[in-house]
């Protein structure tokens, strides 16, 4: 059994699952309905526990009652929250989203989480030699940097780049492994290549960017391959990418970087064959 910190955003997410987008004004019963906590870090660590690894999520829900959601979700799957909001009165993050049930396809409303912090320092109480692994996700970025510097030369650090944020480049000489989406632009990058060559750069040991049902392009050692990933029927792509990073974390200890991406994927791919972020744990 390994040890793992993931480091970044807990939403509450309220799944709505219908049979067709409604229409303005249009009232339509949902056929399924959920509520779980979400966010890159907090559902990657769901998935990099159900291997039965042990697992901290630093941070920031706060005491809302809303916030108790997430902290039960988190909890009943086997991940310690170790909570650190600067904003603890304040409303959680909250999204809602809207599965249509006729394709497969998502809609996700949500509050920015820009402005929030946590009032974590250097002394945050996570000793970096107890973990084997931490993922950032790129939030909370003052914090991850320190964090994320503490572990340097110890374990292996990997990002989550779902979208470029305004500091990150503070983080990424830090970072062993990087897997971003297709949405992920960092500064003067226009292709998937050039994103590539700049994450390299940063002296990173492996980095990749993941289409969703189109192969995955990765970089090792300066060599550029193609994945393709497993093709499924898909009812539900929500939190596929975050399943792709927290079961790759779980791989990339005790596998090549390629392996584990592919492994990763599978994960990622059947887990949208069940509704919501959690389901495809037991189906597996």
């Amino acid at each position: 059994m390994a040890r793992g910190l993931f480091v970044g955003l807990t939403s509450v997410d309220i799944f709505n699952v219908v049979d067709t987008h409604p229409l303005p004004n249009q009232k339509i019963k949902a056929r399924h309905q959920a509520v779980s906590a979400g966010g890159p870090a907090a559902n990657a660590a769901v998935a990099f526990c159900s291997f039965g690894n042990d697992t901290d999520l630093l941070t920031g829900i706060g005491r809302h009652p809303t916030g108790a959601l997430a902290f039960e979700d988190l909890r009943s799957h086997g991940v310690r929250v170790l909570d650190y909001s600067a904003h603890p009165d304040k409303l959680p993050v909250l999204s809602s989203i809207l599965i249509d049930a006729s394709s497969g396809s998502r809609c996700v409303v949500y509050r920015s989480p820009q402005g929030r912090t946590l009032c974590l320092d250097q002394r945050h109480g996570c000793p970096v030699e107890d973990y084997q692994i931490m993922l950032f996700d790129g939030y909370y970025l003052e914090q991850a940097v320190a964090v994320a510097r503490a572990a340097r030369g110890g374990p292996i650090t990997v990002l989550d780049g779902g979208s470029w944020k305004e500091g990150l480049e503070e983080l990424l000489p830090f970072i062993d492994y990087a897997i971003c989406s297709a949405d992920f632009r960092a500064p003067g990058c226009n292709s998937i290549k050039d994103l590539l060559a700049y994450l390299e750069n940063t002296g990173m040991r492996g980095s990749a960017v993941s289409q969703g049902a189109e192969p995955i392009i990765y970089c090792c050692e300066g060599e550029h391959c193609q994945l393709p990933v497993p093709q499924v029927e898909a009812i539900d792509t929500l939190g596929a990418g975050d399943i792709l990073h927290g079961t790759f974390c779980h791989h990339i200890l005790t596998n090549p970087f390629s392996r584990s991406l592919e492994l990763a994927a599978y994960s990622a791919s059947h887990s949208c064959l069940s509704y919501g972020t959690r389901d495809w744990i037991v189906n597996r």
